[in-house]
């Protein structure tokens, strides 16, 4: 199973039971906050996030009224730890199309590029990636 389709598998078992008015099936969650998006009548998915051993799924609710919604947060630890694939170096990204592509390289560079990416993904454990970064800028 990929982390795409456990986080979406998770993701409709948890809808699933809170269109039911009952608590999510799996992961944690503030108790307090369920018992608070259980009265609003209006609900939707939204979004994922990703830590190294979980994904927090986000819930929001609301009254008809269009104030400030409700955020039920379901932390769910995944089946095995979640590694960030960064963009490899060897890949370059044409601005102007929005085209990501591969490049050339010699046999003996690719290997070294690809042991790099290797160990930077799987014996670092990339732990920066999960943390909030400020959104590029363009000048």
């Amino acid at each position: 199973m990929t982390l795409r389709e456990f986080t979406n598998t998770t993701r409709r078992q948890i809808l699933e039971a809170l269109q039911h008015k009952q608590p999510p099936p799996v992961g944690r969650y503030d108790q307090k906050t369920f018992e608070d998006a259980m009265q609003m009548p209006q609900m939707q998915m939204s979004s994922a996030h990703y830590t190294p051993h979980s994904v927090i799924l986000e819930f929001l609710f609301w009254h008809d009224n269009p104030s400030a919604p409700l955020i039920l947060c379901v932390e769910v630890d995944t089946p095995e730890p979640v590694v960030f694939m960064p963009v490899p170096d060897w890949v370059q990204q044409d601005v102007w199309q929005g085209e990501v592509k591969g490049t050339f390289r010699l046999r003996s560079e690719a290997e070294q590029l690809i042991e790099a990416f290797r160990h930077h993904v799987l014996e670092c454990e990339n732990p920066d990636y999960f943390e909030e970064r400020p959104a590029p800028r363009r000048e």
